[in-house]
């Protein structure tokens, strides 16, 4: 089956939608594109030429990256114009503008159309007006979804919280979660990376970073845990992607942390591990407001946890804390307190009994459970229902 990934905002490696449900789809014989904006400088991998499968088989298409709100409504477009020159038997959507991309190919060309639901969509939508009108822009955004849903063929899910819109329809729908590929915990740790940090207490947050993802918390929570545990590190491994990043650099170097919190570029998918490796405790950090991460269910968590890496998780995390509890993996807090982001730090770092049973916690029930492989097994019989029809 040729399967076309229509993306208006993910990269073309993004960690979801290529290095997981790609990588597999391409693996069991399906051919696979993927229409993608170009990257920004520096955060990829090499991409081959156009129209030529690259290491996983995959090919890629680059289109103009869609950095305001003009130029993702044409990003709609562009995805169309891409797909009547490529065909498809299945066009997988991954955003709202993507999936009406996707029903305008499947009326213009045929083939069927898989939605990608890995974001809350009303209230992410929502958020583009004003703040008196969100609540109808929600409820309006649920009558159009359900009215798309019925034109579509296929919906994934990356949460059992994510049902709620569908409840009554008869579109085929799996909960497909954001768990990785089974591998053992991370021995080989580069040279330089084991001379940063080895034998130091270090914490890492891993992926994108910003006021919404607790930056300006964990700059609070450094300043009070340095003064506990002065040879503390923390790693932030990624981009600085909600808010102003230059104020953020400004503030860590005026409160004397510039060797304490660390910010980091982003390094490629398979470098990730030995990062986290070199680490005691993960953090997440996403702070309340957004239902986006009322219902978080996030990559790095089962990054840090198939390092045996405990974990510092709000509480507030519908998702996150019943996995958390269910492992017994981590520390659940108040992560709007830096205070208390101090303490959880504080007793992972400083409790090495702990912090060890917390994180094989995790480890086990990744490799009971939570893996790339049992979500993997999901996808693929979705897709062969998908060809049955």
């Amino acid at each position: 089956m040729k399967i076309v990934f229509l993306n208006t905002l993910h990269e073309p490696h993004d960690k979801r939608v290529y290095q997981k449900i790609g990588v597999s789809l391409a693996r069991a014989n399906h051919e696979v594109w993927s229409v993608a904006p170009v990257p920004a400088p520096g955060t990829h991998a090499p991409l081959p030429e156009p129209g030529e499968p690259d290491g996983n088989g995959i090919r890629i298409v680059l289109v103009p990256p869609a950095a305001t709100k003009k130029r993702r409504f044409l990003a709609l477009f562009r995805l169309v114009r891409e797909g009547m020159r490529l065909g498809a038997d299945a066009w997988c959507a991954p955003e709202p503008e993507s999936w009406v991309a996707a029903l305008a190919l499947k009326a213009l060309r045929g083939g069927r159309v898989v939605l990608d639901m890995h974001e809350h969509i009303p209230t992410e939508f929502a958020k583009f007006f004003p703040a008196p009108l969100q609540g109808f822009m929600t409820w309006l955004t649920v009558r159009f979804m359900r009215l798309f849903a019925r034109y579509t063929d296929l919906i994934i899910l990356t949460r059992e919280s994510f049902e709620a819109p569908w409840e009554g329809l008869s579109t085929p729908r799996v909960t497909i979660i954001n768990t990785n590929p089974l591998q053992p915990p991370c021995a080989d740790i580069p040279t330089a990376l084991a001379e940063r940090f080895a034998g130091r207490p270090v914490l890492i947050h891993q992926g994108v970073f910003g006021d919404v993802r607790g930056s300006w918390k964990l700059l609070e929570a450094v300043k009070l845990l340095v003064r506990r545990i002065p040879e503390v590190r923390c790693v932030v491994l990624g981009q600085y992607v909600y808010g102003d990043e230059a104020a953020y650099r400004r503030a860590v170097e005026e409160a004397g942390l510039a060797e304490s919190l660390l910010l980091l570029p982003t390094v490629p998918y398979e470098a990730v591990p030995a990062h986290i490796a070199v680490a005691t405790a993960g953090l997440v950090l996403f702070q309340p407001g957004p239902v986006n991460h009322t219902l978080a269910m996030p990559h790095k968590l089962f990054d840090y946890m198939r390092e045996g890496k405990p974990v510092i998780a709000p509480d507030f995390a519908v998702e996150v804390r019943r996995i958390v509890e269910e492992a017994d993996c981590g520390l659940l807090v108040d992560v709007t307190d830096p205070a208390a982001i101090a303490d959880a730090a504080h007793r992972l770092l400083t409790d090495s009994a702990e912090a060890a049973r917390l994180g094989a916690n995790g480890r086990r029930i990744v490799e009971e459970k939570y893996n790339w492989g049992r979500e993997e097994t999901i996808l693929l019989d979705a897709f062969r229902s998908l060809e049955g029809r």
